[in-house]
């Protein structure tokens, strides 16, 4: 929700850009984590079939991926919250998507940072806050599976708090109780 992202003294529902220091020390506007819209549909399949390209290589077919060709129709009108980080000139860099389960259960699933953003944190912010969402909606934990091989993922979700319930070296499953 934009509204819990905005500071107090700004209007609610406004994102806003807080100076934000950068890798190379350089202050800039800080990217805004906001609600995924209609007109983000493109950006937001190129964003992650490049990090799919980028983990599969040459066995990368973008054609297993049909889901990512309309996120209205497969995510937001079945309920799931996708949200999207915005850099300082208009580019999507970061996304992840929180799906309701059975049993009152979350999944996260569609998670992607541009690789020219990775290591900044934005990964850890779009996590946080599909997991408050969660919390919010009165979901009872959130689930989340990865790569086992894709080490920085499987850190990522241990340290935001997620407890790995299993593992079969190819996939890695990770919960996190509400």
């Amino acid at each position: 929700m934009i509204a819990a992202l905005a500071s107090s003294s700004e209007p609610t529902g406004v994102p806003h850009r807080r100076p934000w220091v950068g890798a190379a020390g350089a202050v800039t506007l800080r990217p805004v984590l906001r609600d995924f819209q209609p007109s983000d549909q493109q950006d937001l399949r190129r964003l992650i079939l490049e990090g799919l390209r980028e983990r599969w290589g040459e066995a990368f077919d973008a054609s297993f991926n049909p889901d990512l060709d309309d996120f209205v129709a497969n995510y937001v009108e079945r309920g799931a919250d996708v949200v999207v980080m915005e850099s300082q000139d208009g580019e999507l860099v970061a996304t992840g998507t929180l799906a309701s389960g059975p049993s009152n259960i979350g999944r996260i699933v569609r998670m992607s940072v541009a690789a020219t953003h990775r290591r900044q944190g934005f990964a850890r912010r779009v996590v946080e806050e599909l997991v408050e969402r969660a919390r919010r909606s009165g979901m009872s934990e959130v689930v989340v599976l990865t790569d086992t091989p894709w080490t920085s993922a499987v850190e990522l979700y241990r340290s935001c708090g997620f407890t790995e319930i299993g593992s079969d070296g190819t996939d890695t499953h990770f919960v996190i109780p509400l």
